[in-house]
């Protein structure tokens, strides 16, 4: 079984693939639910549109912004001064997809369009650095960092296997390898106290994992009537989120807990859901879909209710919410819509 790709692949057409699975669902809104501000991230100068990789509890928010040539510059954005471009290296290209408490961003920067990607490791003070470090992989691409700065994601070559990663500054890059009898893995996210997830697979299987330094690395399982499970994301409490799937057919969200419980986070009629991210409280946020372009729409997962967050705004603001990539603790939801026609990035905040 292949699988296709980072939040950066998986948001934005970057040249990597790693993991192929639709994402999607929809809900209706409930009274209970929260409503939410819309603040417009806008794009970096010169640049025509933007998406959203990650927020932090501040409501910082770490994404990428673009031309229509096809180059990328990450960026981070927060409020009162707006988006702060963090260049490129030595390559045309850089996206963030990740922010920490501390304001340390992850990424990876690349050539649009050829050569190898390199993940990075951002700070105000030092601004990029190129942390791929590998002599078996050309390629690397972050996929999660936590308040440490310690983070996690991809090695890959053009025609080999893809190993998860795990970096930090004292350790350098250490290739976690794949499960036990598969042959390639990815890790997507990592929690404050260094617990790994991300998906393991061979031509046949695909398996969400727990990776611990302790225990190596757990099977999540998947759910019930669904062959193959991808892990996207931790939360502090140890839940996990992520998606099961077959062949073919309609793909579940999942949140699994760790007493091994894995719960069907529904579908309300629509056939393909997708998280992306859990805060502290179990929220959770990520794309729902029929299929169709025109069906794509942001969610949110909380108190066992899946809910278009295009229910929960003002119905005048002009934003079609497409996906949510990030929830914060306090609720704050950032990702990537459409608003007079452009594509940019939002930060979503609840009101009272």
């Amino acid at each position: 079984m292949n699988f296709p790709s980072s939040i950066a692949g998986r948001l934005t057409v970057l040249t990597l693939t790693v993991m192929t699975f639709i994402i999607c669902s929809m809900a209706q809104p409930a009274a209970a639910q929260s409503q939410y501000a819309v603040a417009d991230l806008g794009t970096l100068p010169t640049f025509n549109s933007s998406d959203a990789g990650g927020t932090n509890a501040s409501g910082q928010v770490a994404g990428w912004s673009s031309t229509p040539g096809g180059i990328d510059h990450a960026f981070v954005w927060s409020n009162g001064t707006g988006m702060q471009d963090l260049g490129t290296l030595t390559f045309n290209s850089s996206a963030a997809i990740g922010i920490n408490a501390l304001g340390q961003a992850a990424g990876e920067v690349y050539s649009s369009g050829s050569g190898p990607f390199h993940a990075f490791f951002w700070t105000i003070d030092a601004g990029l650095t190129d942390i791929h470090n590998s002599s078996s992989f050309s390629s690397s691409e972050a996929m999660g960092i936590n308040a440490a700065g310690q983070i996690v994601g991809r090695l890959s070559n053009p025609t080999v296997l893809d190993h998860a990663f795990l970096w930090s500054s004292d350790a350098g890059m250490s290739d976690l390898g794949p499960m036990p009898g598969l042959t390639d893995s990815f890790a997507t996210g990592i929690n404050d106290s260094g617990q790994i997830v991300g998906t393991s697979w061979d031509n046949i299987n695909g398996r969400a994992f727990l990776w611990t330094g302790g225990a190596g690395f757990t099977d999540l399982g998947t759910l019930p009537g669904f062959r193959y499970a991808l892990a996207s994301a931790i939360n502090a409490a140890g839940q996990v989120v992520g998606e099961a799937s077959n062949d073919t057919g309609p793909i579940h969200g999942f949140l699994w807990t760790p007493d091994g419980t894995m719960t069907d986070l529904g579908t309300m009629g629509f056939l393909y859901v997708q998280p992306y991210a859990i805060n502290a409280p179990g929220a959770a946020v990520g794309q729902v879909s029929n299929g169709g372009p025109g069906s794509v729409r942001a969610f949110i997962w909380q108190t066992g209710l899946l809910t278009d967050l295009n229910t929960l705004i003002p119905p005048d603001s002009g934003w079609v919410l497409t996906i949510a990539t990030s929830i914060n603790d306090n609720g704050q939801i950032a990702g990537t819509g459409t608003v007079a026609g452009q594509r940019h990035a939002f930060l979503l905040t609840p009101t009272p």
